[in-house]
């Protein structure tokens, strides 16, 4: 077998069985649950920690005025890396109207190189959160069943807006320039 074809084999090996994982988490708890524990309405759980700039971050405490995406993801998930681009677009377009985002990766232990490479490759500039040891309070936290898992909050009520379909691809533009013009009434 030539080297690109072996390699093409692997390549679709592999995203197949990370489609299966995430496929299986999102629906290992039951039909009714979710890519997470919380709902929209709830207060989203407080956190403290040192995003891997070092910039302590007090959420949601520290976002007043603010809509804030929490990204669970990790760079070996192919949803997560495709939903990347809207992410990134929907921060440029947004932030200079209170849009921020935090991403909170949910690599394996000790890849921490591999992510800030990721990170920087694909001009992510919002603050990372990630545990070299693999394992995320914050995502714990959050009930975190599968990834891609988008939480969005308002950062004055610290309420979930919206979550999982209804923070991502289109749905987090619709969602958050509903929210964000409600900051605007105000």
């Amino acid at each position: 077998m030539k080297k690109s074809n072996l390699g093409n084999l692997l390549t679709a090996a592999c995203v197949l069985a990370a489609v299966a994982i995430v496929g299986y988490k999102a629906v290992a708890g039951g039909a009714d649950e979710g890519r997470s524990a919380v709902k929209v309405g709830q207060a989203a759980p407080t956190f403290q920690v040192k995003a891997v700039d070092g910039k302590a971050i007090n959420f949601p405490g520290d976002y007043k005025g603010k809509v804030v995406l929490l990204d669970f993801w990790a760079t070996w998930c192919p949803p997560c890396r495709a939903e990347i681009p809207n992410v990134a677009a929907t921060y440029a377009k947004y932030h200079d109207q209170g849009f921020e985002i935090v991403s909170v990766s949910l690599d394996r232990a000790n890849s921490g190189e591999t992510l800030a490479k990721f990170v920087s490759e694909h001009q992510m500039t919002w603050p990372q959160i990630y545990d070299a040891s693999g394992k995320s309070a914050v995502a714990k936290q959050y009930g975190v069943r599968a990834i891609p898992c988008p939480v969005l909050v308002d950062g004055d009520t610290g309420k979930i807006i919206a979550t999982e379909d209804g923070a991502l691809g289109e749905n987090l533009t619709k969602t958050l320039e509903t929210a964000l013009a409600g900051k605007v009434k105000k």
